[in-house]
């Protein structure tokens, strides 16, 4: 067998070019003549003439639990006392140390800082968020007396003691994919809708539940269509670790208002690594959970078999507690019930024994600082006890191409009228792409569900022989921003191979995954804020730009991925993020006397 993952070349597209061919790909005759042109270099030619056979698989969702957790919609949240069994991480000596979930709890219960405190902070940022240098972008809705009264209500419960879980009075950020009441869903368009939803998404309650200060919503690649988290409506959010690249998408508002220290955690969605690639460009945390595992009920439903919600946090423990709160089956969604009850067993456990599946090829197909950096972390968990497994998985492009057909047809679908209607509202490359999804064929679409099925089957023979799969989570470092791009949009096709090369089969087959930070390495860019201080000669910047790696588990066992992630975050030095405004400080730049890092 030989590895047969392809890298796409094909010229990129931005500005007037790419509202040309968008142009084009809308006209009948036109677009005809150019459409082949495009599925020639995404590979889709060479997959429509393979004889895939068998029976089509439509939704990844994993074998139902021989005792499933009840589907009653009762689910108590993460109780204040689990902080004492899931212990502490012992992070290396000179890793900055993000403020946690603990660390609100904690100040909350000595009376060092009150949720009201948090609030006006909160606030503070949000009001000033666009203003800094570099703009932050990261959160698109939000509203001060919201905040403000979500506050006051968690001050009143912890001062009754009547807190509701570990997340009373804790910020969390929401993707501008999933419903938050009394904001619209507009998926970071300009247009898509002014209507506020009328209640939150599943997940969501559940986080209020829990009693968590939802701070509002977050920016995200227009429609979920890319994984730069490139917006021209709402603005490209900040990467905290590297502004002078992108924070990656979609969920670019909620891993950059993680990495900054507005909020611990955020939800973010991830149809094709949109949770993990901004959670490892902007150097966090990232799950994207098993399909099935959260409600859908109240997410737009943009590519339903590929696509399910998971959050993003600073730290494992925190992503772990969200999990804990987001989990289990919604009576109301049948496609999350007869799941095995969600729980983090042996979170505190090691790696000592555990079988670290690697297919060699494909996992060194990427850059060389990206391949050393979690190679160099593989090594450190070999001498914690785990074993490396060779490994080998085809038909990997097969599997690529079924994921482009199969979620850029889902997004077709979904956003038909809206197309139809406002197509020249959307961003040129949104709008080049829901163009260019005409072009593919139900029979393509049922050819994808075949190579789901077929290579499912591959994935779990891997399985067999391991407990996790390891990747890198991208195959290159965040892109570099370019100032015209930011508004004209672009369309990279190689880049876009290279950000998604390991995110695909966790959507397609509904895998749960995780991405960890690896490490960092020093890369150079070019700046176009006002105010930087290292720069060289010609202009040039250079920063620690994070890379991370992802582990893919089985269907249903997030656990064992977090206990990945909390040993993982034993191991790597972090820096403190370049941007960063954390609500939590003492001495923050929220507080009358402290200057702005921002220099706004």
């Amino acid at each position: 067998m030989s590895y047969d993952l392809k890298t796409i070349s094909a010229p990129r597209l931005e500005g007037s070019r790419l509202l040309f061919a968008a142009w084009l790909l809308e006209r009948g005759v036109a677009g005809r003549r150019l459409a082949p042109a495009f599925l020639h270099n995404l590979g889709v030619d060479r997959f429509r003439e393979r004889p895939f056979r068998g029976t089509p698989l439509f939704m990844p969702t994993g074998p139902r639990a021989a005792t499933p957790a009840a589907d009653d919609g009762m689910h108590p949240a993460p109780e204040i006392g689990i902080l004492d069994r899931i212990g502490t991480t012992t992070r290396p000596t000179d890793s900055y140390v993000f403020p946690s979930v603990a660390d609100y709890a904690r100040a909350y219960r000595e009376g060092s800082l009150t949720p009201t405190d948090v609030a006006e902070r909160v606030v503070h940022v949000l009001e000033h968020q666009d203003r800094g240098n570099p703009p932050l972008y990261a959160f698109i809705a939000w509203r001060a007396d919201e905040i403000r009264r979500q506050g006051r209500e968690s001050a009143e419960r912890i001062a009754n003691g009547t807190a509701r879980s570990i997340l009373e009075g804790v910020p969390v950020a929401v993707k501008d994919e999933i419903d938050v009441a009394g904001f619209p869903t507009s998926l970071g368009t300009s247009f898509m809708s002014q209507d506020e939803a009328a209640g939150d998404a599943w997940i969501i309650a559940r986080l209020r539940e829990a009693g968590a200060m939802i701070v509002g919503k977050t920016n995200m690649h227009e429609i979920g269509i890319g994984v730069t988290g490139l917006n021209p409506f709402h603005g490209t959010p900040v990467n905290p670790y590297a502004p002078w690249r992108y924070p990656g998408g979609s969920s670019s508002g909620s891993a950059s208002a993680v990495a900054a220290g507005i909020c611990p955690v955020a939800i973010g969605a991830d149809g094709g690594g949109s949770v993990r690639i901004p959670a490892a460009y902007c150097g966090v945390f990232g799950l994207k959970l098993t399909m099935g595992r959260v409600s859908e009920r109240g997410e737009f439903p943009l590519a339903p078999t590929v696509a399910n919600a998971g959050p993003i946090a600073g730290n494992a423990r925190d992503l772990a507690l969200t999990y804990l709160t987001m989990a289990g089956p919604d009576p109301e969604d049948p496609g999350s019930l007869g799941q095995p009850t969600p729980t983090i067993d042996g979170f505190l456990d090691g790696v000592d024994g555990l079988r670290i599946g690697v297919f060699a090829p494909w996992f060194d197909h990427a850059r060389e600082e990206v391949v050393a950096t979690t190679r160099k972390l593989l090594d450190e968990l070999v001498s914690r006890g785990a074993e490396i497994v060779d490994i080998e998985i085809p038909e990997l492009d097969a599997l690529r191409v079924a994921h482009l057909v199969t979620i850029s047809s889902e997004m077709r679908a979904s956003l038909d009228t809206w197309y139809r209607d406002r197509h020249s509202d959307f961003g040129n490359e949104a709008r080049a792409n829901l163009a260019l999804a005409r072009y593919l064929t139900t029979t393509d679409y049922l050819k994808a569900q075949r190579v789901r099925r077929r290579v499912l089957e591959h994935f779990e023979r891997a399985f067999d022989q391991v407990d996790v799969i390891a990747t890198p989570t991208t195959a290159n470092l965040p892109p570099r921003l370019n100032r015209d791009r930011l508004l004209s949009g672009v369309s990279d096709l190689h880049s876009l191979s290279e950000t998604m090369r390991y995110a695909i089969p966790a959507n397609m087959l509904g895998y749960p995954a995780v991405s960890v930070p690896a490490g960092f390495v020093t890369a150079r860019s070019r700046h176009f804020w006002h105010t930087v201080e290292e720069t060289d000669e010609d202009g040039n910047v250079y920063s620690e730009v994070p890379v991370g790696l992802q582990f893919m588990a089985r269907h249903w066992e997030e656990a064992l991925l977090l206990r990945m992630a909390r040993v993982c975050e034993e191991i790597v030095v972090r820096p403190r993020p370049r941007v960063y405004l954390s609500p939590h400080e003492a001495r923050n730049p929220l507080e009358a006397g402290h200057e702005d890092p921002r220099n706004e």
